[in-house]
């Protein structure tokens, strides 16, 4: 009768332990090799049907993965193209303006050289857009509408508001409802008469008197208060189609406001206060110079 105390007490850890061949080894101690093969043939040719049986299942599941992955890839892809071809997009001009609703019923009025984008697919489950340019929203009451732009997002439920997000600058006017404006891991959160900008110090709430003015644009009237002269020129060139040259202007701040219906009227305006004359050739191109002296 076999003695199988040896095989019997080793402990589950010991068992964990032990390699392919020392386990071979020992629970096939006992057993007798076929006749006329020794020891280590035998033991070469189980080690083998392992090593084998190993390498398929690695291979099986190897092919498994990667073609599950493909299905991932593939269904991925469909789904981009599928919301690419989805998305709308409304872009204005130079010199133009122009009003859209949206499919829950907001109504967006886009400033010249602007655009939004929004997923007509999806707008009815997650009320969504992108800006970039300026905007004036009357949003529909409903769920939360988000405004996303380079530099910040806007989050609001029903409201009137102004967002203007163009190079690096970005502020939000509210006129009416509540507002919640992020940029920079800053949020703040703004009512009627606020105003939320981005500046080097943070994201800053402020209050205006005249909060209206912010959208006055929407009639063709345009304030600005302390503001980079070459901010000013930079809307002159949207509202009138036109391309300015100046030079070492950088520097300068004006409060101005103007309309977008005559181009002489306005760069008088901008330019007399600031001791600056101003050329326009047949082609639309103006020249601001210093006068002289």
């Amino acid at each position: 009768m076999k003695d199988d105390s040896k095989n019997i007490n080793i402990t589950p850890n010991e068992f964990k332990k032990m390699s392919s061949e020392e386990k071979i080894l020992r629970f096939a101690s006992d057993l007798i090799p076929p006749a006329g093969k020794p020891e280590d043939e035998v033991l070469d040719s189980l080690l083998n049907k392992i090593e084998q049986s190993s390498r398929t299942k690695t291979f099986k599941l190897k092919r498994f993965v990667q073609a599950a992955a493909a299905v991932v890839i593939l269904l991925l892809s469909i789904y981009s193209v599928n919301s690419y071809l989805s998305n709308k997009t409304v872009k204005t001009q130079f010199a133009e303006q122009t009003k859209v609703t949206l499919p829950d019923g907001t109504e967006v009025t886009l400033n010249a050289d602007s655009k939004i984008i929004w997923n007509s697919r999806h707008f009815a489950k997650k009320r969504l857009l992108t800006l970039n340019g300026e905007a004036y929203f009357n949003v529909k009451k409903g769920d939360e509408f988000i405004i996303k732009t380079k530099l910040g997002k806007v989050e609001i439920l029903g409201t009137q508001l102004n967002v203007f997000s163009r190079n690096n600058t970005f502020w939000v006017s509210c006129i009416s409802g509540k507002v919640r404006v992020t940029a920079n891991n800053e949020q703040q959160i703004i009512l009627p008469g606020d105003i939320a900008q981005l500046t080097p110090n943070g994201l800053i709430k402020t209050s205006k008197n005249n909060i209206e003015q912010t959208t006055s644009w929407k009639q063709g009237v345009f304030y600005f208060e302390d503001v980079p002269l070459i901010s000013i020129f930079a809307e002159i060139e949207r509202q009138f189609n036109v391309s300015i040259e100046y030079e070492k202007l950088e520097k300068r701040l004006i409060t101005v406001s103007f309309s977008n219906k005559k181009l002489s009227e306005t760069l008088d305006i901008v330019c007399i206060p600031m001791g600056l004359n101003y050329e326009v050739d047949n082609n639309q191109q103006v020249r601001i110079f210093k006068k002289q002296e």
